[in-house]
C-alpha cells in the first residue's frame, strides 16, 4: 500500500484550487490527522509535492514489487 503525504496548507489549497466545496474540504482537512495516525499500516509513504517525481517513484515502486512477487513464484 502507498499513502500519499502531503501537509495541511498544501492540501487545502488544491482542494480550493479544484473547486471542491467547503464542506467537502473541511471533512477531508479533519480527516487528515486521523489518516497521518495511521501511516505505520502502509508499505510505503510518499511526499506528494511534485506531481511528476511522485508518479515515476510510484511506478518504480509498482515494479519492484512485481519483481518481487515474480521471484517467489520461481
Amino acid at each position: 500500500t502507498i499513502f500519499l503525504k502531503v501537509e495541511k496548507e498544501e492540501l487545502k489549497r488544491r482542494l480550493f484550487e479544484r473547486g471542491d466545496a467547503i464542506p467537502d474540504i473541511e471533512v477531508r482537512l479533519n480527516r487528515l490527522e486521523y489518516e497521518e495516525s495511521k501511516l505505520k499500516l502502509y508499505d510505503y509513504v510518499l511526499k506528494n509535492d511534485e506531481l511528476e517525481k511522485t508518479v515515476q517513484i510510484i511506478m518504480t515502486i509498482i515494479e519492484n514489487e512485481k519483481r518481487i512477487e515474480n521471484s517467489k513464484k520461481c
